[in-house]
């Protein structure tokens, strides 16, 4: 245990500092509270109330934030939940607290040893990502169609089985939404949103599926059937025959005494009208056509925007998972390593907005700065270098420039480098860079005095030309 007022080191039953003389009695009273914090969020935990879990080790945390058991608890119920990203910081920051026996080297391994379940999780986010703006846009179904992909290859997604429920509950389909906060609630059992879902949904579910399957009413089979009397042989009768007969007479003469010659006069006006009739009908098809083909060009160019917007959201989530790489490897170097420019320079291209969580961008706001004294150290050794090699010591400044990209003196280095090596033209440009940054430091007037004798050597010899390596130097 160290002293909160000298930070000496003290043993773990001491009362009182042997160096300062500081009470511990506070100190032990925190690591009490967070210990008993830590076993309310584990029993939480074994009841899969993964959300009350959550609040309470993040309690725990404020108390003691070295408490290692429970930061690596936090770092299981995210990684249960489906939040691979928050696990592995929880459990990064718990090897840089105790970097001897702790459970995290485990973690970190596996995780990183099982490539399948890591390219599983760089798919998964991209999926969810890509269904969370296609849902924002009004694509109900192309975001439930990757929402359901992105369940399959990770099942304890909370946060995509919840946003399908979501969806579901939109088109009212209550039944889907129904078995998908069911699932949710076996991950997390009281997860504040997903109650929340369940009591929107309330009886509509059950309502839906008694209206399916309401029944049409039997129909008795015997209903239709007439009784039958008795057997009676009946006597031969030839009337109905002959009225049959008479019948067909009377027609015939009555179609060609009446009807045919009113046929036949008419015939003539029936022809203009039935072209008439063939016409509109051809114009009402055209017409028809016509409209169909708008509608296809309209779905064509929807459907072309539609691809449009997909394919950007998989760029966007590609470059935000290249920026967590990133970040990860920051975080390898600076609190694994000890090595805290290799870990500023490791993210030195990537911004506060590339990171969604705020637990990202606080590791991220951790490691990408440098000290003064640092940056001196890191120049220093940069000049050191130039007696023995320009091309290490260009990259040295490189490194330099990636966490600062105004510093004078690492850029006024660079140039003296270049002069250094004979390319005056390269010299030229980063000594103009350098005065640029402030004219009246006394950088700024070395490297005037160095700028007149490079431009001097350019009058004589005019013809030096930038090698294809220096690919770093500044853009006219």
């Amino acid at each position: 245990m160290r002293c909160p007022r000298c930070d000496a080191n003290v043993g773990e039953g001491a009362t009182r500092c042997t160096f300062c003389g500081q009470d511990l009695s506070i100190v032990h009273y925190a690591k009490r509270v967070s210990n008993t914090y830590y076993n309310m969020g584990l029993e939480k935990a074994q009841v899969r109330d993964l959300t009350g879990a959550i609040g309470i080790l993040k309690k725990s945390l404020e108390f003691d934030k070295r408490n290692t058991n429970a930061r690596n608890l936090l770092g299981l119920v995210y990684y249960e939940m489906g939040e691979t990203v928050a696990a592995l910081s929880e459990w990064i920051l718990s090897k840089y607290l105790q970097p001897d026996k702790n459970d995290a080297d485990y973690y970190i391994r596996t995780l990183q040893n099982n490539q399948t379940a890591l390219d599983a999780t760089n798919q998964t986010i991209k999926k969810y990502n890509s269904a969370l703006a296609a849902a924002k846009s009004g694509s109900e179904d192309l975001a439930i169609i990757q929402l359901k992909k992105v369940c399959s290859l990770n099942p304890h997604f909370v946060r995509a089985h919840q946003l399908l429920a979501l969806l579901y509950i939109h088109v009212e389909d209550y039944q889907r939404a129904t078995k998908c906060l069911q699932r949710a609630r076996r991950i997390d059992f009281n997860n504040t949103t997903t109650l929340r879902y369940m009591q929107e949904v309330g009886g509509k579910a059950g309502k839906s599926a008694v209206s399916t399957q309401k029944k049409t009413p039997k129909k008795d089979p015997r209903a239709n059937v007439t009784p039958v009397g008795t057997y009676k042989e009946e006597k031969r009768n030839f009337m109905p025959v002959v009225y049959s007969i008479l019948g067909v007479i009377l027609g015939i003469a009555i179609t060609f005494g009446l009807i045919r010659p009113t046929l036949l006069k008419n015939s003539s006006g029936d022809d203009g009208q039935e072209i008439s009739s063939a016409n509109e009908k051809i114009a009402v098809q055209e017409s028809q056509i016509s409209a169909l083909e708008k509608e296809k060009e309209d779905l064509t160019l929807q459907a072309e925007a539609l691809k449009k917007q997909i394919e950007d959201s998989d760029t966007q989530a590609q470059q935000r998972m290249v920026a967590y790489e990133k970040l990860v490897n920051g975080l390898h170097y600076y609190y694994l390593e000890n090595d805290k420019v290799k870990a500023a320079v490791t993210v030195g291209d990537c911004k506060k907005s590339d990171f969604n969580t705020v637990a990202a961008k606080d590791l991220f706001q951790a490691i990408s700065k440098l000290s003064e004294a640092e940056i001196a150290q890191l120049i220093s050794e940069g000049r050191s270098t130039m007696n023995t090699s320009c091309e290490s010591a260009i990259d040295i400044f490189q490194q330099v420039l990636s966490v600062e990209d105004d510093n004078q003196e690492a850029t006024y280095c660079i140039g003296r480098c270049y002069q250094l090596l004979g390319k005056n033209k390269k010299a030229k440009k980063w000594y103009e860079k350098a005065i640029a940054i402030s004219t009246d430091s006394p950088i700024a007037t070395e490297a005037n005095g160095h700028l007149t004798e490079v431009k001097e050597a350019l009058g004589e010899n005019d013809d030096t030309e930038a090698s294809p390596e220096e690919e770093n130097a500044p853009a006219e």
